[in-house]
């Protein structure tokens, strides 16, 4: 799909980022990668000092971690969940350098292109994870905030913790991180954040607005996220991807795939509010 950048975005028919993400011979460190039973995997964000912020070295390897469950052939279902108190608490903002890649040094004078090549792969990444083939299930529990919610958001199944809080810090109120979820979108969004003036809400209110699947006790988590994916798994392979894939496709034609890239110009245009010598403020 051409942009007025030059650029041609993926649709859900095209290749995956996390298929270029070699996982033979790798080790993972920020993240455990476990074969609960034959057909269910399961991903676990292990930066628990970091309250599983993410940054370049944990979205590689979790990227790595679907190219290997999908190559898996008995493999149907994937669980994500987050390590210590918190699924995650979004990009890491005080990675060590390094750790983080910039798209272009700041000694070559990034400019507003080379930011938007940026948010562009990012968008793509997340959309990959919406066009997973195999299903994949988030185990929320603590704060799911900024990147983490993206990931999570993504997901066919989102069970949660009632003490759960989903949304974004940092910047305005009345959004989340990616759009509107598509297990939302767009019904009903914009008169519900129209009336809401809180950044973040919780497990409760999230299943109430649709946001996410179930809401359970911290107790039940886990028991409640297998029970799930056993369910899941129970469906032949090809049937879970090609019900995702007609459903993302009707999404995608009333226009979700736009909403998502929508947003990330939006959030580029957010960020990048500066002014050159010769431009008018």
């Amino acid at each position: 799909m051409p942009t007025g950048f030059g650029w041609t975005f993926k649709t859900q028919y095209q290749k995956s980022q996390w298929e270029d993400m070699e996982y033979r011979g790798r080790e993972y460190g920020l993240l455990i990668y476990e074969k609960l039973e034959p057909r269910i995997v399961r991903l676990t964000f292990n930066r628990p000092e970091r309250r599983n912020a993410l940054n370049d070295q944990l979205y590689n390897e979790f990227l790595a971690a679907l190219h290997q469950a999908n190559d898996d052939p008995q493999a149907r279902v994937v669980i994500v969940r987050g390590s210590g108190p918190c699924f995650g608490s979004g990009h890491d903002l005080g990675s060590p350098p390094g750790e983080e890649s910039p798209p272009v040094h700041p000694s070559l004078n990034p400019t507003l292109v080379d930011y938007y090549g940026l948010e562009r792969r990012r968008c793509g990444k997340q959309e990959d994870i919406l066009h997973y083939p195999k299903a994949i299930i988030a185990q929320v529990h603590g704060y799911c905030i900024g990147a983490s919610e993206m990931i999570a958001s993504m997901c066919d199944v989102i069970i949660a913790t009632e003490e759960a809080t989903f949304g974004v810090k940092g910047f305005s109120r009345m959004t989340l991180g990616v759009t509107n979820w598509p297990c939302f979108w767009p019904a009903e969004s914009n008169k519900f954040w129209g009336g809401q003036l809180s950044s973040v809400i919780g497990g409760k209110r999230a299943v109430e607005a649709g946001f996410i699947t179930k809401v359970v006790k911290a107790e039940e988590l886990e028991t409640e996220a297998l029970k799930w994916a056993k369910a899941m798994a129970q469906l032949p392979t090809e049937v879970i991807a090609m019900y995702k894939e007609w459903l993302h496709g009707m999404m995608d034609i009333v226009g979700l795939g736009a909403a998502h890239r929508s947003h990330y110009t939006d959030h580029l245009a957010l960020q990048y509010v500066r002014f050159r010598p010769d431009e008018v403020n």
